[in-house]
């Protein structure tokens, strides 16, 4: 198979992947936002951030397995005490963030006194559901392994299969309260786990696996994955830290924007499906000793992404208040499309960057960069502070659009400089096209008037139609490139 049709395949099946995850929030949450009392779905939408959190952890351990695995592709010894050594580190790593959340359970009322008001178990669906992520993570590397060999579509089918199961679970457990709800999360979300686990016997020596423990190895995959940890916990920072701040500064806007983010976490989340598999090649190029093609391949998927980002904001801009109508009832639908498109734009212009913190990782150098996301994560959190506070939850869109074009900037010059071709083109796809999305938005947020109006989407849509060949082009020259490889 092709380079590219295997960068093809594996982006459909992480995107598969991430639909799977995201159905809780496109199809689910409305449902339950209807059903549940407002309070409760405060609970239900706090307790998914929670969980999210240390889920973060998990996807550091996938891609750290996948890599370690793809490294030793020809080497089943090694693959072996790669699997052991992170199943004896996932395993020390759950009963801590375990611990963790039996902690954190006993002071959810304090840190949230609004939800007091429940009649739910509010400590018992935290410990269920923050469990559920801690188990994802014991087993993540079993899905790491699958991510190495360059199977993503098999735990794809399972993921999918699962997650229907769970929806169903959920919609026929939604008149008997939160905590039923949460039981069939944290029982349907083990048996997900424990598929994967048997997929792993079945594909791998059926299962054999090598009980030899390798300090060197294991403070290897530690150093390895801690890099991606601050990286992973950082962006936490950006996009999930948001609910909390909204919570405590703007309860009454919880609910809205909490259903608002699970729409814009599946727009996010299908970029970053798409991207993540790009690893892959980026190893192969690194090991053939050909650098300039993985700045090349760098250069051309980040513009490719940043054009396609600027058309879906274009897009979404028109169509969201009819999505939202559909998913939510237009009189929800009416108060709260501006939100989802700002929100929507501030996330997907930080992916932008994403390519290039991908080529760090594969040449095994994320630690370099790793103090960057904790300052714009830091950054953020504190602009949310401020903007929640003076403007409400559409501060979160103002606070991620300032942090991410500074530290987008310093991406850019960073980049440029360790660059062994030295080009200004880069700016274009960090830069340019980013300010032109939220200089568009902005002004027509910030005016009512209908000439202004038209001449910005008039400018927008000249814009996206020459983005839109220009994608095109972009693909073919990526095809190219790929299929040497």
């Amino acid at each position: 198979m092709s380079g590219f049709k295997r960068l093809i395949k594996n982006s459909i099946s992480n995107i598969i992947n991430g639909f799977s995850n995201v159905i809780l929030g496109v199809i689910i949450s409305p449902v339950l936002l209807h059903n549940l009392s407002k309070v409760d779905f405060s609970i239900w939408s706090l307790t998914l951030q929670v969980g999210i959190l240390f889920g973060v952890l998990g996807l550091g351990i996938q891609v750290t397995v996948g890599r370690f695995i793809s490294l030793y592709l020809n080497e089943p010894l090694k693959q072996q005490k790669v699997m052991y050594q992170s199943l004896i580190f996932t395993l020390l790593l759950g009963i801590l963030c375990f611990s963790v959340i039996l902690i954190l359970a006993q002071f959810f009322f304090t840190i949230f006194p609004e939800v007091k008001s429940t009649t739910a178990n509010a400590e018992l669906i935290f410990i269920l559901i923050g469990g559920s992520f801690v188990i994802n993570n014991i087993t993540a590397p079993f899905i790491g392994y699958f991510t190495g060999i360059e199977r993503n579509d098999i735990t794809a089918r399972v993921n999918v299969i699962f997650k229907i199961i769970l929806g169903c679970v959920v919609f026929m457990s939604v008149d008997h309260g939160l905590d039923i709800i949460a039981w069939g999360y944290f029982i349907v979300n083990g048996l997900n786990q424990f598929a994967f686990f048997i997929l792993y016997r079945t594909q791998h020596n059926k299962g054999k696996i090598n009980f030899s423990y390798d300090k060197k190895l294991l403070k290897k995959i530690i150093v390895f994955f801690s890099g991606l940890l601050v990286w992973n916990i950082a962006q936490f920072f950006i996009s999930g830290i948001g609910t909390f701040t909204v919570g405590k500064l703007s309860f009454a806007e919880l609910p809205g924007f909490a259903v608002l983010m699970t729409l814009v976490n599946a727009g996010v989340g299908i970029l970053g499906a798409m991207i993540n598999p790009i690893i892959q090649p980026m190893l192969r190029m690194n090991n053939s000793g050909k650098r300039q093609h993985v700045e090349l391949f760098v250069d051309k998927i980040t513009l490719l992404f940043a054009m396609l980002v600027f058309v879906g904001v274009f897009i979404a801009w028109f169509i969201s208040i009819h999505i939202l109508g559909v998913w939510l009832g237009y009189e929800q639908a009416e108060k709260l499309h501006i939100l989802f498109s700002l929100l929507l734009a501030s996330y997907l212009i930080r992916m932008v960057a994403a390519p290039y913190g991908l080529m760090l990782v594969s040449y095994g150098k994320q630690l370099s960069i790793s103090y960057f996301p904790v300052i714009e994560g830091v950054l953020n959190f504190a602009l949310s502070l401020f903007f929640v506070r003076h403007y409400g939850a559409i501060g979160i869109a103002y606070s991620t659009f300032i942090s991410g074009m500074l530290i987008m900037f310093v991406y850019a010059l960073k980049y440029r400089t360790e660059r062994e071709t030295k080009s200004n083109s880069i700016f274009i796809s960090y830069l340019l096209i980013p300010l032109m999305i939220i200089v568009c938005l902005i002004s027509l947020v910030m005016t009512e008037s209908m000439v202004v109006h038209r001449i910005i989407y008039s400018m927008q849509l000249v814009c996206a139609l020459g983005f839109v060949a220009l994608i095109v082009k972009q693909a073919k020259s990526i095809k190219t490139l790929l299929n040497e490889y």
